[in-house]
């Protein structure tokens, strides 16, 4: 999979610019041309100066500093583009790992800890995703230079390359295991890392600090955080470390091959087997053979470094294409005949043994308002997840007009799906956007802006503001205008009534900002509204009883299960969990 990986990104480079990967391919090949010629020239000079030809030693003196010139701007001239494509790979890949999560139809990859701890490492690693092209680019630019060293060495005596290339060979496997040594700490500690990241985040984010501030726990949050960080760069640091010592002792081994191969040139011009310019070729091309396979050595590093994020980034891909492959392609009904219904319906959390919902069977009819309550942890918000399809069930099926959920495209169903939930989020946008989002097809439409506003009962919000639905909200903005929860809240509730016919609206305690007659109120209109929408199911979700009265249909949850289900009239005569919430 990493070899496929790693394909994959020098297609992302060659799609990104051709040109580029075409020339700097040129570069590369040139650069490594005129190192290899440094030595050839040198080893003439020299020859032709021990002779006293001083014409011909003054032409391969030119020649020799040409060479190197050439050589010095052609990797300046490497570097720059290399920076320039590396840092397109870059965005690139940043916008690939953005999209690909984004996309996904369900939510378990935000929900579950070992994938939020692949997502997190493979965010920081991006870099080396790109850079690991880079390095590629490099490893074979070396490679190339080693090559022609080989050829020149060998043509003094067979054995200089092999003393040389027995001396590299240790270090480079010396250095792949210390680069796995720094990979495996950072995957063992990717959780403890992201707990340190959540929690600095806390300590010094707004909307905790009234907390924080009144209870004095931001000196205990800040010394939590500081042990997962301590416990992070302890791991990081012993992994460092040793994989130092290991390139330290690799990188002795190079020192040792070099003056064995330049020892044995010396003992062959003594014994007139080789020329005094043999003798310089050798310490010409020892030194850039050491030097590029030390580079060679390095760039590996990289390019494993590199090789692990892409297999993260290929597993992202897999995962993404599994999910993608497993929808269904079938479009929702224009409008609900039947309703929805639950049939034999569980559920349990991916990389969780406990099951929240336990067979549940239920129906409910198109163009009804069901209310459903119960105590907290019962599995309303489950059950709602699992009904706007961002979660699969684990048994059991959910029908739309008796058709599998299933077998409806994602996003086509998710599209006639209007939701307004608890921890709704504040979208620091301008307040048109804030509403917009909740149909991005008509994001730019103020008529369906306003629209969305009168339904939710929250013009009065947007009359209030310095420049209407042009005015930017929240702290992102330097002028940001500061809403209350209430506000806030309303404005959700709008972004939630932008789809005029969905097939499924959920209010999920979406008033909880609000004040008892506020909620009623705007209970009341929905409603209202759903009577005039016999295609839709408007579900309730509340603790407050008055609102509760208003559904059609009444679900009570207990424990997972469905324990009463009814009218409002007809629950409230008879002993069971309704009667005690209501009381």
């Amino acid at each position: 999979m990493t070899g496929v990986a790693l394909g994959a990104l020098v297609r992302v480079a060659w799609r990104i610019d051709r040109r580029a990967v075409v020339v700097l391919a040129g570069f590369l090949l040139a650069g490594a041309v005129s190192h290899g010629l440094v030595g050839v020239f040198l080893r003439e000079l020299t020859d032709a100066a021990t002779r006293g030809l001083l014409g011909p030693a003054a032409v391969q003196a030119v020649a020799a500093g040409a060479a190197l010139a050439a050589g010095v701007a052609l990797g300046r001239a490497e570097l720059a583009l290399m920076q320039e494509l590396a840092e397109r790979m870059g965005l690139a890949v940043q916008e690939e790992i953005l999209a690909l999560t984004a996309s996904l139809p369900t939510i378990e990859h935000l929900e579950r800890p070992a994938y939020l701890d692949r997502l997190r490492t493979l965010r920081e690693e991006s870099r080396e995703l790109y850079f690991a092209v880079w390095a590629l680019a490099l490893v074979a630019e070396h490679a190339l230079q080693i090559g022609l060293g080989v050829v020149l060495l060998a043509a003094v005596h067979p054995l200089l390359p092999l003393l040389l290339g027995a001396a590299v060979l240790p270090s480079l496997l010396v250095r792949g295991r210390a680069a796995a040594r720094i990979d495996a700490a950072t995957s063992s500690t990717a959780e403890t890392a992201r707990l340190e990241l959540s929690l600095s985040e806390t300590a010094t984010s707004a909307g905790a600090a009234k907390d924080l501030r009144l209870g004095g726990a931001g000196e205990v949050l800040d010394a939590m955080a500081g042990r997962h960080w301590d416990a992070v760069s302890d791991e990081l640091g012993r992994a460092r470390l040793r994989a130092g010592l290991l390139t330290f002792a690799g990188s002795a081994t190079f020192l040792a091959g070099y003056v064995a191969a330049l020892a044995h040139a010396a003992w062959l011009a003594g014994r007139g087997q080789a020329t005094a310019g043999d003798v310089v070729l050798v310490a010409t091309v020892g030194v850039q053979f050491v030097t590029q396979a030390a580079r060679l050595a390095f760039h590996l590093g990289s390019a494993a470094a590199g090789r692990h994020a892409a297999t993260r980034l290929a597993w992202l891909r897999a995962y993404a294409a599994a999910r993608h492959q497993d929808r269904g392609a079938a479009a929702p009904p224009p409008v609900l005949r039947g309703g929805i219904t639950l049939a034999g319906l569980s559920f349990t959390y991916p990389g969780t043994s406990r099951e929240v919902l336990h067979d549940l069977d239920l129906h409910l009819p198109a163009g009804a308002t069901v209310a459903l309550v119960g105590t907290h942890g019962s599995g309303k918000t489950t059950l709602v997840k699992l009904l706007c399809g961002l979660h699969r069930p684990s048994r059991g099926t959910i029908l739309v007009d008796g058709r599998p959920l299933g077998d409806l495209a994602q996003d086509a169903w998710q599209a006639r799906v209007g939701a307004v939930f608890q921890d709704h989020v504040r979208f620091e946008l301008t307040a048109g956007e804030t509403v917009g989002v909740g149909d991005l097809p008509k994001l730019r439409d103020p008529a369906a802006v306003a629209g969305a506003l009168e339904r939710a009962d929250a013009g009065q919000v947007v009359a209030g503001l310095p420049q209407g639905l042009e005015t930017e909200l929240g702290e992102t903005f330097e002028h940001g205008v500061r809403l209350s929860g209430g506000q806030w809240q309303r404005l959700a509730l709008a972004r939630g009534s932008m789809r005029t016919e969905p097939l499924l609206l959920v209010l999920d305690e979406p008033t909880a900002a609000l004040d008892a007659p506020a909620e009623s109120a705007v209970f009341a209109r929905y409603a209202e509204a759903a009577k005039g929408h016999p295609g839709a199911v408007t579900l309730l979700i509340t603790h407050r009883f008055p609102t509760v009265r208003m559904a059609d249909l009444i679900v009570v949850l207990g424990e997972g299960r469905i324990v009463q289900c009814g009218t409002h009239d007809r629950l409230s005569q008879i002993p069971g969990p309704y009667a005690d919430l209501l009381t």
